[in-house]
């Protein structure tokens, strides 16, 4: 059928024209179809729509197509516009997030495996770090310690290019005549921090500045913080580039400079511990991956009405509501996440969510909860209540180095409380309707943080219950409606911007280019109010991920939102030239990196490949 209609349309049209196809990966414009062509390859389609008067675009599904009005929308299929000029190519650095500043040469420099890391201020964590980045960087040679493993690695490849030789051929030359050994090396990086001594908080100095020379002479990274250190070592490891013709580690377009810090402070990933239990080696690569965004949160919702996984000294039968016995977390466990998180510039935000939302405490402490078949919202009318949730945020922060405390607050059903004879004593002591109740509970516990010096932090629901009459400080996690972000921070209050339905990772549909063009300054035009949106949080809830899939769902979509919240004001939206070809190549260096990355043009997340092919094309 396609040869058939596209030999009608070379028929009528005698003379058409060259066309160019700009390609959008993951964008399908699903309305105002022509024709359906499955089956059809890219080549056939474009003989088609070419010369259809009518067709402007196609899709990789094979729609042929008379309107792009909707390509804003991506459903995962690519979309080929009809363009009478070539796609601007991108020249721009495969880094991401892009940098704020930078120039590029066309050099290349050799970056040696032995290229010294330099301090000009002693600091273990820097010389920590340093060791870690080598480690990323230079992945073609065992560790140095496996001396032994490496000579016979070396011997093996050298008989097997000596094999490769034919009678009467000349060995090449590795030393003289391989492409790339010419070039001038890079002997040192030397970074130059002004205090090594800084406490890792919001809004830290994360900014930096890297140069490369081109002429064989060393990098240098300056930074006010170990943590601008931090991602400029970040950006560093993405410059250089293995040239497995010359087996050689470059970076191919020095000299460069950067300058480079970020928009917004609040840059996070939730993670979801109570619908299924995360390993700390999971938890660990998360951490991991979430620094190579240069994002700086790990938002840690713990537990919740499913489950309660960690250990608490004053109430220890708490955990008896874990999964099961090996699915616990100690306060060693919780510790060593905080301190692996620090030493690479992320901040651990912890989650209690109170009244509601409590549900698993019933298991071992069932008097502080209404009634055994009405387990939520906690009870307020038993003085226990507040005395274990006061007793857990102790201990919480006894573990914990942040000034931030997620309180949650959301989803509230107060039914229980009206069905229970005992609360409905007790408000009516007190006056109190369940609305009031609520207040009563979430102004005391916010009052518990503070008193620890802890910020709360709550969620929307409780924005749009009290509003004004919270704490001051209070930051509101917006994740109902953009609008209420507007609300928050023109009434002088701080939010964060995680909206369902667009920054919500367990809703796989959601591809990465709604990611990428969501706003968190979305109707927030006062300079004033948009200096209280701290910025923004991806959710990986838990139900439907658990350690066989988590990082796959999480990544590369959450890396599109990181890159706004980075570069904001050098970015706009995904069908910009060289989006989408730099997230393609930042999925495959995740990869590298052993983070499993889902293909970038699913239609749902964590799918598994269409098919054999590069990581950079699916």
């Amino acid at each position: 059928m396609l040869r058939l209609a596209a030999a009608a349309a070379v028929l009528a049209v005698a003379h058409a024209q060259t066309y160019y196809w700009w390609r959008y990966p993951g964008y399908d414009a699903p309305n105002e179809d022509l024709e359906h062509v499955p089956g059809a390859s890219i080549q056939e389609l474009e003989w088609t729509c070419g010369n259809m008067s009518n067709c402007v675009a196609f899709n990789s599904n094979g729609w042929l197509k008379n309107s792009t009005s909707d390509m804003q929308n991506g459903q995962g299929c690519d979309l080929y516009v009809k363009q009478t000029s070539p796609q601007p190519s991108f020249n721009g650095p495969y880094l991401w997030p892009i940098p704020v500043k930078y120039t590029l040469g066309g050099s290349n420099v050799t970056v040696p495996p032995t290229v010294s890391f330099v301090a000009t201020t002693p600091s273990n964590d820097l010389t920590a770090a340093f060791q870690r980045f080598a480690d990323l960087i230079f992945q073609h040679d065992l560790p140095s310690q496996q001396k032994e493993a490496s000579a016979r690695v070396n011997a093996a490849a050298a008989r097997a290019r000596s094999a490769a030789v034919q009678p009467g051929q000349v060995p090449f030359d590795m030393d003289t005549n391989m492409p790339g050994l010419s070039d001038p090396t890079l002997p040192s990086v030397t970074v130059t921090v002004a205090n090594v001594n800084v406490d890792l908080q919001l809004g830290v100095d994360e900014s930096y500045t890297l140069t490369i020379p081109a002429d064989g002479t060393g990098a240098t990274i300056t930074s006010q913080t170990v943590y601008g250190a931090y991602y400029a070592l970040q950006t560093f490891a993405q410059l250089v580039r293995w040239n497995p013709d010359a087996k050689v580690y470059q970076v191919i377009n020095a000299p460069v400079s950067i300058q480079d810090s970020p928009r917004f402070s609040w840059r996070g990933v939730l993670i979801d511990t109570d619908r299924h239990f995360l390993p700390l080696k999971t938890i660990y690569s998360i951490i991991d991956s979430i620094t190579y965004t240069k994002m700086n949160t790990l938002h840690w919702h713990i537990v919740d009405w499913q489950s309660w996984p960690l250990e608490s000294a004053a109430y220890p039968l708490l955990w008896s509501a874990a999964w099961s016995y090996d699915e616990r977390y100690t306060f060693e466990d919780v510790a060593a996440v905080v301190e692996y998180a620090r030493q690479r510039g992320i901040r651990v935000v912890p989650e209690f969510d109170t009244p509601g939302h409590a549900g698993s405490v019933c298991v071992g402490y069932p008097e502080i909860c209404p009634s055994p078949t009405c387990t939520m919202p906690l009870n307020p009318a038993s003085p226990m209540t507040l005395q274990v949730v006061n007793a857990v945020l102790k201990e919480m922060a006894s573990l914990t180095t942040d000034t931030y405390f997620h309180l949650g607050g959301d989803e509230v059903d107060t039914s229980c409380w009206s069905s229970t004879p005992a609360i409905v004593q007790w408000m009516n002591a007190h006056n109190y309707t369940t609305d009031q109740t609520y207040e009563y509970f979430v102004a005391q516990v916010d009052a518990m943080a503070l008193a620890i010096n802890r910020i709360p932090m709550r969620w929307e629901e409780v924005w749009k219950h009290f509003r004004t009459e919270l704490d001051p400080r209070t930051v509101i996690h917006v994740w109902l409606s953009a609008a209420t972000m507007q609300d928050v921070v023109n009434n002088g209050y701080k939010g964060v911007w995680s909206v369902d339905g667009i920054y919500y990772l367990d809703a796989i549909g959601e591809v990465w280019q709604s990611f990428y063009d969501a706003d968190v300054l979305e109707g927030i035009t006062n300079v004033t109010a948009q200096q209280n949106v701290l910025g923004g949080e991806v959710e990986m809830w838990g139900e439907t991920a658990d350690p066989s899939e988590v990082l796959a769902t999480i990544w590369p979509r959450a890396a599109a939102a990181a890159e706004r919240w980075w570069s904001y004001d050098v970015t706009s939206n995904s069908s910009a030239v060289g989006v989408a070809q730099r997230l393609a190549d930042f999925r495959c260096r995740l990869e590298r990196y052993g983070i499993g990355a889902a293909p970038l043009n699913n239609a749902n997340a964590r799918s598994a490949p269409p098919g054999p092919g590069s990581c950079l094309t699916q």
